[in-house]
């Protein structure tokens, strides 16, 4: 169920001017996807992601412009942990302004990932949300990454003020030792809905074939459960083909690279989608 004040936010989402840099913000159709600077996200075709993994920014603009330039990308991920200036936040922003006008119709999804989640940068629950409410006061992105075990409060009032700013929450669970079973899956995927997700995200790490399945008979089940677009991987080579085929078990976004990826398993964005269009459903 979507509550009130989700109903709100999808009819208020539209398109606006944010100073002096433009950010086209998330404008919602239904209730199970997303009009994002024109990319539809929770219909098919599976959308992409590609990270930005620079550490300076001008390796982050130099990629940025390599992404807006591709055919096959779809949404840039701006790994603000990565950078050698992460804690500087005037200057991450100015930069994610930047790389926002680059990318001109694609997405930008900022994200935080913090050394609790395999990440590079250590903050505390305070920390980090005094870091992403500052981001949000004039938002550079149209989504926003938001680790799910962070203290609740936090995640709650970041999760809100990103959908005051018409910003969509990409809610997200990391785990690089294992897979978990496959109801505690679908439990921390169903918890993000609840707690007002916009898409949900799980990657974990898979320790068999068997483990691959299990992530993806999940995101299968979730995908019954909640409207919401789903984004889910089993990471590293064994779970490669979780990528390519999540749109068969429900998924509707899969990370691809250029160049350097930002998580084991990511394989080339052309050669991704060339597999998912060979094998993701006909709309």
């Amino acid at each position: 169920m979507i509550n009130l004040k989700h109903k709100v936010l999808q009819m208020a989402l539209a398109c606006s001017m944010l100073g002096a840099a433009s950010v086209a913000l998330a404008q919602p159709v239904m209730a199970d996807h997303y009009v994002v600077k024109n990319v539809d996200i929770g219909v098919m075709p599976v959308k992409t992601i590609v990270p930005i993994t620079a550490q300076t920014a001008e390796e982050a603009i130099a990629q940025a412009k390599v992404i807006a330039g591709n055919p096959n990308a779809d949404i840039a991920e701006f790994r603000i942990d990565l950078l050698n200036f992460a804690t500087d936040t005037k200057q991450v922003i100015a930069l994610g302004q930047q790389l926002n006008q680059i990318l001109k119709d694609k997405p930008l999804l900022a994200t935080i990932r913090t050394a609790n989640e395999g990440g590079k940068l250590k903050v505390s629950d305070e920390e980090y949300g005094k870091i992403y409410s500052a981001y949000l006061k004039k938002p550079f992105m149209q989504l926003l990454d938001i680790e799910m075990f962070r203290d609740a409060k936090v995640v709650r009032k970041v999760t809100d003020l990103a959908h005051e700013k018409h910003v969509l929450v990409v809610m997200s669970n990391h785990d690089f030792a294992k897979t978990p079973s496959e109801q505690e899956i679908v439990d921390r995927l169903l918890k993000q809905d609840q707690i007002g997700a916009d898409i949900l995200k799980i990657a974990v790490m898979p320790q068999s074939k068997a483990d691959v399945f299990t992530l993806m008979n999940a995101t299968l089940k979730v995908s019954q459960q909640s409207k919401k677009p789903l984004l889910t991987m089993s990471m590293g080579r064994l779970g490669t083909i979780s990528r390519i085929a999540t749109a068969s078990s429900g998924g509707s976004l899969s990370f691809g690279m250029i160049g350097q990826a930002s998580a084991p398993g990511q394989i080339d964005v052309t050669q991704l989608r060339q597999f998912l269009q060979t094998v993701q459903p006909t709309p």
